[in-house]
């Protein structure tokens, strides 16, 4: 009589029999914890130049570098017991990738199902995302169409901050003629605080002043706390366009009142 591995592969070894009948075999289970270098099965910690190294010593403490792991009895099947095992197991694969197929296109008809209701939910948040491009904002918006939760009173507040940041500086226009003296009333929008390499600590002071316009300054001198509102006068330094933003540079400010 023939006799089969689990794996289908016909046996000819020393066939054994278990306490309840069974037929089986010793099957060695392989070491994994060492290797074979150079025709000799030793534990290593890794290799030098082609050569194996270890800080402990190339004993394997598990096999005693034999490459066995273990011993174990393997039941041993017929030929027709072996198709009646694999056709159980096939019917039950299949049966179960039925199963996982219906449940995910389950999963994904409420998953389609709650980003239409949260689509429609969020409709005008969503309009406003849209229309804000840049690296931060694509992450932004795909991290929350991911999520797919209803926006924090925080989101709100920081994307109409950005659409109001954005309408402002593009209105923003050039102020005066280059080497212009001029008195203005501005508002501190942002204070950048450079490091000090000894001559003292410089700034990078963003303003805008009563007609929207930007206005930076970067130096020594304060021109004062963020949100403050100040009266100064200035020398025009130069203008230049900063992501799409006409930018006054200014130089030499002196502030004469804080509003």
């Amino acid at each position: 009589m023939e006799l089969f591995k689990r794996d289908g592969t016909l046996f000819t070894g020393t066939v054994n029999t278990d306490e309840k009948g069974r037929l089986t075999y010793t099957m060695a289970i392989s070491c994994d914890r060492c290797h074979v270098v150079n025709g000799q099965r030793v534990w290593l910690m890794g290799m030098n130049n082609g050569r194996p190294y270890s800080h402990t010593g190339f004993e394997c403490w598990t096999c005693g570098n034999t490459g066995v792991r273990r011993y174990v009895e393997a039941t041993l099947y017929t030929a027709e017991k072996l198709v009646q095992i694999n056709t159980t197991a096939a019917t039950r694969a299949a049966r179960k990738a039925e199963a996982d197929r219906i449940a995910f296109e389950k999963a994904e008809a409420e998953r389609a199902a709650k980003l239409v209701a949260f689509r429609a939910e969020n409709v005008e948040f969503l309009r406003k995302l849209e229309n804000l491009d840049g690296e931060f904002w694509v992450a932004f918006r795909n991290d929350f169409m991911r999520r797919a939760i209803a926006p924090t009173e925080r989101q709100i507040a920081l994307v109409d901050g950005e659409i109001a940041k954005r309408a402002a500086n593009a209105a923003s226009a050039f102020v005066g003629n280059v080497g212009d003296k001029i008195m203005a009333k501005v508002t501190v929008e942002r204070i950048i605080v450079l490091p000090d390499y000894g001559f003292g600590v410089n700034y990078i002071n963003l303003l805008r002043d009563e007609a929207g316009n930007v206005l930076v300054y970067r130096g020594l001198s304060d021109i004062g706390q963020k949100g403050e509102t100040v009266k100064l006068k200035a020398t025009i330094k130069e203008h230049q366009i900063r992501d799409g933003v006409n930018q006054t540079i200014i130089q030499r400010p002196k502030v004469l009142e804080v509003v």
